[in-house]
């Protein structure tokens, strides 16, 4: 897959809700903090998963889904100090796989190679027509801790974190857009502000990208999202998501392109739900 080159595709986006549960996923895993969702969630998932990087990308290909490769890094003061304690980096995969001929997965895998065994998966549905969130999931194994969850999400206008990629991909807003955040059955209103494309850093090579900063916004009488998150994609026709970073007090997590295989799983250009 080609990630260099000019974008010949772009959008204006409309507003949307999207959850932040995957945005610090690494860092979660990695300190062993429990990732659960609200109490209708399932403690039993309804699909099996795979936790092997090789296996999960093999799955992925032969479902004619495209396989994202990535490496993350934790840094920042706090980020270096659980290095000490933890793994603070490893392999991450995101896969993009039609699950029906109007619905798609997006599947997130996260490893770290001095903790064999260890892992954290997410999961989301999206109906591309509505482009709305139809189910998330997760799991995790960290030492002797795991837990299975899962949920339908029947709210008609959320779409979660893993499924925000897929819809900036695709559909980005040309403007600071205000969004709403959907975090285990919260709400957390944030703005969308597009970065001016520039050449970023990317496994040792300079790929010029189009970025977007998702940052709170302090409302009265609402909750404040505390955390900052950046993604950038290729600046080509593809726009291939090609680094994530999450923001957390004084801990980074970044994540950035090291491979792609497969034909890119583009969004219908449909109305979404409000």
């Amino acid at each position: 897959m080609n990630v260099t080159g000019s974008r010949s595709q772009i959008a204006t986006g409309r507003p949307r809700r999207f959850g932040r549960g995957m945005a610090c996923a690494v860092i979660a895993v990695m300190l062993a903090a429990a990732f659960a969702f609200p109490e209708e969630s399932r403690e039993e998932l309804s699909r099996p998963i795979e936790t092997d990087q090789l296996k999960a990308a093999r799955d992925a290909a032969s479902r004619g889904g495209e396989v994202l490769r990535l490496q993350w890094k934790l840094s920042g003061f706090l980020g270096m100090l659980a290095g000490l304690f933890v793994p603070n980096k490893g392999d991450a995969l995101l896969t993009f796989v039609p699950a029906s001929d109007d619905r798609v997965e997006i599947g997130v895998l996260v490893t770290a190679p001095k903790r064999a065994g260890d892992y954290f998966v997410y999961g989301a549905e999206i109906d591309e027509g509505s482009g709305t969130t139809s189910a998330v999931w997760s799991s995790y194994a960290y030492g002797d801790s795991n837990r299975d969850r899962e949920q339908q999400v029947d709210t008609s206008d959320v779409i979660d974190y893993a499924s925000a990629i897929y819809h900036l991909r695709w559909n980005p807003p040309a403007t600071t857009t205000r969004m709403t955040i959907w975090d285990m059955g919260k709400t957390y209103p944030v703005v969308v502000e597009p970065l001016k494309p520039r050449k970023r850093n990317i496994g040792g090579k300079k790929i010029m990208a189009r970025g977007y900063e998702i940052r709170g916004v302090k409302i009265k009488g609402q909750p404040t999202f505390d955390d900052k998150f950046y993604l950038y994609f290729a600046d080509d026709a593809q726009s291939t998501p090609v680094e994530i970073v999450g923001k957390r007090s004084m801990v980074r997590v970044r994540m950035q392109l090291i491979g792609a295989d497969g034909p890119p799983r583009q969004a219908r250009r449909a109305t979404p739900a409000h």
